[in-house]
């Protein structure tokens, strides 16, 4: 055995040895050049881009996304929602489809508002960024 096949580390995997750089040899490859395929492009996304909402609203939706979760739903609390016409809400996100969020206020008391009625989240007197 010569010093290029001693392990250096051991690693469970089949085994590679590398050659020197004066050993190694290239070998020609066989390209076949007639059959060409025509690619189309495919989304892979899974989100549809949303144009009917400002950026304000999309910001909130992401904000009720996030605070939708379990985690988040224990530990963010208590939140005051502040909607359009002056309407304050206190509770916590239990859902959230679309365009409507679905609130839980008080003692399971369940409202459901569209996102665009959102004006901004505050939690523990200081607005969610």
């Amino acid at each position: 055995m010569n010093s290029f096949n001693d392990p250096l580390l051991f690693i469970k995997a089949p085994p590679v040895f590398h050659l020197p750089p004066n050993v190694k040899v290239s070998v020609p490859v066989e390209v076949q050049m007639d059959a060409v395929e025509e690619v189309q492009d495919e989304s892979t996304s899974i989100y549809e881009i949303r144009t009917t909402m400002s950026k304000k609203t999309l910001a909130i939706l992401e904000k009720l996304y996030f605070l939708s979760k379990p985690f988040q739903r224990k530990a963010y609390r208590p939140l005051v929602f502040h909607m359009e016409g002056g309407i304050y809400l206190q509770g916590e996100v239990a859902d959230v489809d679309d365009d409507v969020v679905t609130l839980i206020i008080g003692e399971g008391e369940i409202v459901t508002y569209p996102v665009n009625k959102v004006e901004k989240i505050v939690w523990r007197g200081v607005e969610m960024k």
